[in-house]
């Protein structure tokens, strides 16, 4: 049990030290309200809604979007090679982090990727497609997460260290 404690309190104050782990104030947490772009912006926001999404095993779109926008940032000498990976990791059938796209996506993403050149337009289609699923589905609920709720309102929503659910508190 001691051990334990010495872990977590070691994992903590390695936490605080990362700027990550500034919580941030419950008006900048509102602002992912406004849009899905708003909130993967935030660095902390991203962390929080993918740590949202490893509760309900569901990273995959997350990792997507995350690698499309790494890709296109890419110096053009890479982005064959990590055309290809991201193609092999998501969008192929049965791929390791298989994301659900449509054939005709799917087929004109590996057009995208198997010409000579890939450019940063590559995963246009396929991006929007998961990005446009992210903000109809797993957004929305994130917004309804106790995990977010506690943050942006905490005045309203009160943390409980015991509770692990992810539904929303009572208000008080």
């Amino acid at each position: 049990m001691r051990l334990i404690s010495l872990k977590s309190r070691f994992l903590r104050r390695r936490a605080s030290d990362s700027p990550l782990s500034v919580r941030p104030q419950p008006e900048e947490a509102q602002v992912w309200t406004e849009s899905f772009t708003a909130l993967v912006s935030s660095k902390y926001g991203c962390s929080l809604y993918r740590a949202f999404l490893l509760r309900e095993f569901s990273t995959e779109n997350l990792d997507f979007w995350l690698a499309v926008e790494d890709y296109r940032n890419s110096k053009p000498q890479k982005m064959t090679v990590k055309a290809q990976q991201i193609y092999n990791d998501f969008v192929a059938v049965e791929a390791s982090k298989e994301v659900n796209l449509d054939a005709e996506t799917r087929l004109i993403t590996w057009t995208n990727v198997q010409s000579s050149n890939p450019d940063q337009h590559a995963f246009d289609l396929a991006q929007k497609r998961i990005k446009y699923m992210m903000e109809r589905d797993s957004y929305l609920r994130f917004l309804q997460s106790k995990l977010f709720l506690e943050l942006a309102h905490p005045d309203r929503y009160s943390a409980s260290a015991s509770d692990d659910s992810d539904q929303p508190t009572s208000p008080e």
